[in-house]
């Protein structure tokens, strides 16, 4: 990171550095903008070609990053071939296009699947981290160690923001996932348990790795239920593994929540998706077990949103109604992002001043106008901690922001009211540069 970082950083070394003012720290995040995009245009390949066909050679102002900023689909716009023909070199190539690094030394010859090439990957220093892969093809994001060191200092400083619960390894740990792996979510977790879990008292749903190859089967399967070509052996070999995977989960869930039950009166630190969550509420009132009884030092984290799961509109308010009194830790944020926008009582997420928001119109190609007070739109972003990736990302999530920084709780920073999946009329994920961009990426890495 370059010198214009310093005062983020410095920001960020503060107590709550959500303390701040928009329109103070918007010419400090410009200009951070500005050195990032100096330093990593020669490098990133995709930025470089971006800027020159947009004609972007200098930043002056929140106008100038709009044009630079890429899809989060930019980040799984691999070609599927690579995985499925185990064309690594092809698939490490294409990831040099979006990073300052190359990737050349990294000995990937061989690999059996997507995970080993992962495995090399880490081995070699690369983090590359990837999105759930719950709704298909993950994204594979190149990160650095100083990347994860930035993501690992957001999480042991600030669970249960504006009060953080102090790092003690002194809680008893439920993880409603597997045990490791690249997914940005389990590595949150992984996080979480040398900060704060109690070394005698750690219990995950699954005690295996998370395996990318895995998600990737069955996201290819539910394409081909969906266009008609799943074979009837597919379905019963989908369906047998499907269910004796339930029913191993359904046991090791059973027991979890039994061990939250009785421990309510005792500190825990519970992490799960939404879903996840709900069901514990769902199976321990059927118990009988009353709201409100767990210990108040306990952490409940949840978010992600319902992941298609059908759940009543109120499951956020039911989850906080049966906890009670505890440590709640949520946040908006992406695997694309290094801190999250944090909860606060008034209902709203702050964002950090480590993000530059720029809401922008449907088709991601202009900032919405007048770019201040209350906006609706597309939210896009500048996240000015990223090490060896560009830091500009235009989402898939429709927000309402209050770019002014007026809320309830007293907070002065920018902070997002409402946040739902955008339905464009352009399609899902249709954002107007992610096309030219897959072109970008298919000249330069498909022979």
């Amino acid at each position: 990171m370059g010198k214009a970082s310093g005062p983020i950083k410095e920001m960020c070394a503060r107590p709550d550095p959500y303390l701040y003012s928009p329109s103070q720290v918007l010419p400090i995040q410009l200009e951070a903008s500005r050195e990032m995009f100096a330093r990593m245009r020669p490098l990133i390949p995709v930025l470089d070609r971006r800027a020159s066909d947009t004609g972007v050679d200098r930043i002056d102002s929140i106008k100038d990053l709009v044009p630079l900023l890429l899809s989060h689909a930019t980040y799984k716009s691999y070609p599927q071939a690579f995985v499925a023909s185990r064309q690594w070199d092809k698939l490490t190539r294409w990831l040099g296009l979006v990073s300052t690094e190359t990737f050349e030394g990294v000995d990937v010859a061989g690999a059996t699947d997507i995970d080993d090439w992962l495995d090399r990957m880490w081995a070699a220093g690369y983090k590359v981290t990837t999105s759930s892969g719950t709704g298909g093809k993950v994204s594979l994001l190149p990160k650095s160690d100083l990347d994860l060191e930035i993501f690992h200092e957001y999480l042991r400083r600030f669970r249960g923001w504006p009060e953080p619960a102090v790092a003690a390894n002194d809680r008893h740990f439920f993880q409603f996932g597997p045990a490791s792996g690249a997914y940005t979510g389990v590595i949150a977790a992984g996080f979480a348990v040398q900060d704060f879990a109690r070394p005698d008292s750690v219990h995950l749903l699954v005690d295996e790795p998370l395996r990318i190859a895995k998600v990737s089967q069955m996201a290819a399967f539910r394409e081909k239920l969906k266009d008609g070509t799943a074979t009837p052996a597919d379905i019963a070999t989908v369906e047998a593994e499907g269910a004796e995977q339930a029913a191993k989960s359904s046991a090791r869930m059973n027991e979890m929540i039994d061990e939250i039950i009785r421990l309510r009166h005792e500190p825990q630190y519970i992490m799960g998706m939404s879903a996840t969550i709900y069901e514990v509420v769902t199976r321990a009132r059927a118990q009988g077990i009353p709201d409100g009884q767990f210990h108040p030092d306990t952490i409940a984290s949840f978010g992600g949103g319902t992941k298609h799961f059908k759940l009543p509109e109120d499951y956020d308010a039911q989850i906080r109604s049966f906890f009670g009194d505890v440590i709640y830790s949520s946040g908006y944020g992406m695997t694309e992002m290094s801190w999250l926008s944090t909860h606060c009582a008034g209902g709203n997420y702050h964002v950090p001043p480590t993000v530059l928001p720029l809401i922008l119109n449907e088709a991601g190609d202009e900032l919405v106008e007048p770019h201040q007070g209350v906006v609706v739109g597309r939210f896009g972003f500048v996240d000015l901690l990223t090490d060896i990736r560009w830091g500009g990302v235009i989402s898939g999530d429709r927000v309402t922001v209050d770019l002014d920084g007026d809320c309830p709780c007293g907070r002065g920073g920018v902070n997002i009211r409402s946040i739902v999946r955008f339905e464009s009329s352009l399609g899902d994920d249709k954002i107007q540069c992610s096309g030219t961009i897959d072109a970008y990426i298919r000249g330069a890495v498909v022979d």
